[in-house]
């Protein structure tokens, strides 16, 4: 079992042709609402992947709470231990996607997950792998220090969040993964050098550090050295999500036990496939059309 614990909001997204200007009107040429977060799309891609996920996070008791865990029971995604925190709204999503470039803008909003404790006990028995990214501090700084001690991965996809708190960045010292995206891992180091920040990253019992850079591919720093990964080509319909997507295929490459080069080719595959689809899970791919991808991207 893979267990996906952090944030998950309603991702209202809206095509726009251009960025507005204050007091400017843009129209929309196209909206959709879905369910987005850094874990839960994780956990999304690892099940479609064909591997079995859990989401342990919180929503509030509000119809975008009920919505949350429409879409986990719809895509076999365990949610029986979701908090549900009365009174209390989910979080969601505006994003700004344009038309011609597949790049977004998001504006969040946080509600419930301002909260940092769960309040519940978490029992991870039969669980092979962790991935979280940084929600929850007050629940999942124990529970990683439990990981530890019984040789679960622990992967951390670092949010935004921890630029702010840099106390909750002892996080990273419990991660076998590190694997923030280019933008967070250059403001967290202060370096630009990939190869510079990897080498920040790295800790004694990290595995590997992963920086994802979206077109540019990836860049993997791990005991033999430093290595960087190609993305596909291809023509970006949305880019939201795809480095959540990568995270959650990885997790199921890990789960399929796959070396670690290959499992970020796999990775950037799935990821890449989302990005010719609208949204940030809909176009999530199931095994067989990314090995497919991958066998004819070699052939080209």
């Amino acid at each position: 079992m893979n267990l996906f614990i952090g944030g998950v909001v309603i991702d209202r997204i809206c095509r726009i042709q251009r960025m507005p200007e204050w007091n400017e009107v843009e129209y929309i040429s196209g909206y959709s609402n879905q369910q987005g977060g850094m874990a839960a799309t994780a956990a999304v891609a690892c099940a479609r992947l064909g591997e079995k996920a859990e989401f342990i996070g919180g929503i509030g008791d509000d119809d975008n709470g009920k919505t949350i865990l429409e879409n986990f029971q719809l895509n076999n995604v365990i949610s029986s231990r979701v908090k549900i925190f009365p009174g209390q709204h989910s979080a969601f999503s505006i994003c700004l996607v344009h038309d011609g470039t597949g790049e977004r803008t998001i504006l969040h909003h946080k509600a419930v997950q301002n909260n940092s404790n769960l309040f519940t006990d978490i029992n991870l028995s039969g669980i092979k792998n962790i991935h979280i990214d940084g929600y929850w501090f007050d629940t999942v700084l124990p529970l990683l220090k439990q990981a530890v001690e019984k040789n679960i991965n622990v992967v951390i996809d670092p949010s935004t969040k921890l630029l702010r708190n840099k106390n909750e960045c002892e996080l990273l010292n419990y991660a076998d993964y590190i694997m923030p995206n280019y933008k967070f891992a250059s403001m967290f180091t202060n370096e630009t050098d990939p190869k510079k920040i990897c080498l920040q990253l790295y800790r004694d019992n990290c595995k590997a550090v992963i920086i994802t850079h979206g077109e540019n591919g990836c860049y993997v720093y791990d005991k033999t050295g430093f290595k960087h990964v190609d993305a596909f080509k291809i023509n970006a319909v949305d880019t939201t999500g795809a480095g959540d997507v990568f995270h959650g295929a990885f997790v199921a490459g890990l789960s399929k036990n796959f070396s670690l080069e290959y499992n970020c080719i796999f990775a950037s595959a799935v990821s890449a496939i989302k990005c010719t689809h609208a949204g940030g899970q809909l176009g999530i791919p199931e095994l067989s059309s990314v090995i497919k991808f991958i066998t004819d991207s070699k052939n080209h």
